[in-house]
């Protein structure tokens, strides 16, 4: 078909060449708002319709999982509570129904954490509950067979408790957080927000713009063309309109998964199979999704089909006389060159879409990630998120923290399963003894160098096997009575009231760890009482438990603490001390200032000018720290490792706080004193005095935390086994801690320098 002859083209110019220049101008123009309109509403439809089965698979399987594991432990304890306190608690135990629900909860703790939609925190968040769970079953069962002793009995059921609703770092308490990850990620997957509501405008805008490109191109052609309509283009016109019943199933997508949030807020265990049920039809609706490409395609080969034939009625033209025509190669690369340029922008645009959508259903995967456990929770393990934060901003590599004072029964159980953190905070050298017995950590030679162990020293980097294989990060002083400072008392006045075992707060609960602080006062009466030499010895494993000197320590120990003062210990927690109940001193390490209340003031005297029955020239201080391991491979963790001992991170972690006295900071007496970080003493007098007596004076590690860690629970749970019942000898209770220690003797190494 011919145009008319002699009428001006189509553009306006004259005849053919405007003609020409108009088809390829529209050609361009259709298939960009065809690749762009198909872009728009694939990206708007995907949007609602992709949360269609992210929350029926995904989202709301993890939300009933991580319900049901809080429903299980809460009917379990529950459980346990009314089996033990009955009157067959000596043959049934903590009850059939507490170990049902247990298992249940197990259970479901592991499903969550395989499908959790709480990101890579909500992951670790889930192992370290699924490793408290066994440190609360651990409970239970003590108080099952103290079932006899209602003291001891109520204690670890107290225990068990704590362990699971611990504000801030309980079972329960981390459950729901991750819980409200997963409602915020449902919230973002059931919104119809205002980013996808610009989406569908644009997705119509760009549709209806295609549309009236269509209906003008087939206007302007009829009008130079001898035909009344192009079936191609008119097909092609239709098909922009197939994006209403699209519309049409986007809302009832949407209004479906607004139902199904209803249903999983409802906190039901059983809620799965009504989701099922609301979200059944959205699957077909769904798969529309790879409609709108195919549509695309077709819209594109229709403009093709219909436009090509007029664009080849002038593929030859003549320029003027005496010039012979042109190719049609040298057409298509001329005339032609600005079409093939929008042809490639198309092709990338469509490329571009396909890769976003593609790219969009990911989950949040960061490269340089570093998975890091730890004992400190609430304020100091925000403290300690500020060094990982510095980290972070200095080598972008992200850090993912956990923190739960059940670190032993986590962080092993992890270990066991395959899933270590790439770095732990160990509190004790027997821990890290132990975990290199099990080939589960990562010599530091290479990683931190021969310069930064030495200025540690022998005493803090012990060796195993000639390699080092853990370097503290902090340390901590004890051998400290505390007292209220806005009550100032004389040394004698002070000795005076220690005698009395009513004045002291001597909480030992916790959690399966309870029974630590008594453990403390043992080792430090072994210390002040008997001396270095001895208290090496017994922390070695070289001295039976029954020995005299040893003896002695549980006897001054049971002297201080009659019936009414050991029952109040055994049912307090640690942290309820001073300025919280109605006591006068504690025996606690320098730490415990930052439980005590803000506006709070207290001060210290070192325990040998106080305690009774003690060497009151005795110049030794028991100390403990917390020891950095590697137990992964990677260049991030081995960096993390390295900055860790850096005074970068020291000054970070001393940075004063908002307290006054700044009751948080830690003490690194590792390195010379012209390398630590400084403190002002006028602001930070007590600071000031603990960071000087790190220096000085004859320091001894822990005792327990140099002893393998059966020692020191069995330790621990002796303390309050005795503390249960005062009044009798402590005779019985050390041989079987020698039992225990005759059956470990040659099983976990124990560190060769204790005191330095």
């Amino acid at each position: 078909m011919t145009p008319v002859s002699g009428r001006p083209g189509i553009s306006g110019l004259p005849g053919p060449a405007g003609t020409r220049h108009f088809l390829l101008h529209r050609l361009a123009a259709l298939l960009a708002a065809t690749g762009l309109a198909c872009a728009a509403l694939l990206a708007a439809y995907y949007g609602v319709s992709r949360n269609a089965g992210a929350v029926d698979d995904r989202t709301g399987p993890a939300i009933v999982q991580v319900a049901a594991a809080q429903r299980a432990l809460e009917a379990s304890y529950a459980a346990a509570r009314d089996s033990l306190t009955g009157k067959a608690s000596r043959v049934e135990g903590p009850g059939e129904e507490y170990r049902v629900e247990l298992n249940a909860a197990t259970q479901s703790l592991a499903k969550a954490a395989m499908s959790t939609v709480a990101d890579d925190s909500g992951r670790q968040t889930l192992r370290t509950a699924t490793g408290l769970v066994s440190s609360y079953d651990f409970l239970v069962q003590q108080a099952a067979r103290s079932s006899g002793n209602h003291a001891l009995r109520d204690a670890y059921l107290g225990y068990a408790d704590r362990t699971l609703h611990r504000p801030g770092s309980g079972v329960v308490t981390r459950l729901e957080k991750v819980q409200s990850n997963q409602f915020g990620v449902l919230r973002g997957q059931t919104s119809f927000g205002w980013l996808l509501r610009l989406v569908w405008a644009v997705a119509f805008t760009l549709l209806a713009v295609l549309a009236w490109l269509l209906v003008d191109t087939q206007r302007r052609l009829r009008r130079h063309f001898r035909r009344l309509v192009s079936p191609w283009l008119a097909v092609a016109t239709l098909l922009p309109a197939a994006a209403l019943p699209l519309a049409v199933f986007a809302a009832q997508i949407q209004s479906r998964l607004g139902s199904a949030r209803a249903i999983l807020a409802r906190g039901r265990t059983d809620a799965l199979e009504e989701v099922d049920g609301v979200l059944a039809g959205t699957h077909w609706r769904a798969g529309a999704t790879s409609w709108i490409p195919l549509a695309g395609l077709v819209v594109v080969a229709l403009i093709l089909i219909g436009l090509q034939p007029r664009i080849d009625e002038y593929r030859f033209r003549h320029d003027g006389p005496g010039k012979g025509a042109q190719s049609p190669v040298s057409v298509l690369l001329g005339a032609g060159a600005r079409t093939h340029q929008v042809t490639a922008v198309l092709l990338a645009l469509w490329l571009v879409m396909i890769c976003a959508v593609g790219f969009g259903d990911r989950r949040d995967e960061r490269l340089g990630k570093v998975t890091v456990l730890a004992a400190w929770t609430g304020e100091e393990g925000e403290r300690f998120r500020k060094v990982l934060r510095r980290f972070t901003e200095k080598h972008h590599i992200a850090v993912s923290y956990q923190g739960t004072t059940a670190l032993r029964e986590v962080l092993l159980s992890r270990v066991n399963a395959g899933a270590a953190p790439e770095v732990a905070i160990l509190p004790s050298l027997g821990e890290a003894v132990d975990y290199d017995a099990r080939k589960a950590l990562k010599p530091l030679d290479d990683v931190l160098g021969p310069a930064v162990l030495k200025a540690y020293g022998p005493l803090w980097t012990p060796r195993a096997h000639g390699k080092v294989y853990a370097v503290p990060v902090k340390a901590g002083l004890k051998s400290l009575v505390w007292y209220d400072a806005t009550r100032p008392r004389s040394r004698e006045q002070l000795a005076t009231l220690a005698g009395d075992g009513g004045r002291w707060c001597a909480g030992m609960g916790g959690d399966d760890t309870s029974g630590w602080p008594g453990t403390d006062w043992i080792e430090d009466f072994l210390l002040q009482g008997s001396g270095r030499d001895v208290y090496e010895r017994w922390a070695r494993g070289e001295l039976k438990w029954d020995s005299p000197e040893v003896a002695r320590a549980w006897q001054s120990f049971r002297a201080l603490f009659g019936p009414g003062p050991a029952r109040s210990a055994l049912t307090e927690d640690y942290t309820q001390g001073m300025f919280k109940r109605p006591c006068t001193l504690e025996h606690q390490g320098a730490f415990i200032r930052s439980n005590y209340p803000e506006h709070a003031r207290a001060d210290f005297v070192f325990t040998p000018e106080v305690l009774p029955g003690v060497d009151r020239g005795s110049t030794a201080r028991e100390v403990s720290a917390d020891y950095a391991a590697l137990f992964g491979t990677s260049p991030e963790a081995k960096e993390l490792m390295r900055f860790l001992t850096t005074r970068e991170a020291q000054e970070v972690w001393a940075e004063p706080d908002r307290r006054s006295g700044n009751p948080f900071r830690p003490f690194f007496p590792f390195v010379t004193g012209t390398e630590a970080p400084r403190l002002d003493p006028d602001k930070e007098p007590l600071n000031d005095r603990i960071d000087k007596e790190l220096r000085r004076r004859t320091l001894c590690l822990d005792a327990s935390d140099a002893m393998p860690p059966r020692m020191r629970f069995a330790f621990q749970h002796a303390v309050l086994d005795f503390l249960s019942d005062p009044g009798r000898s402590p005779g019985e209770t050390l041989k079987g801690l020698d039992q225990v220690q005759e059956k470990i003797k040659d099983q976990t190494p124990r560190p060769d320098r204790i005191c330095g």
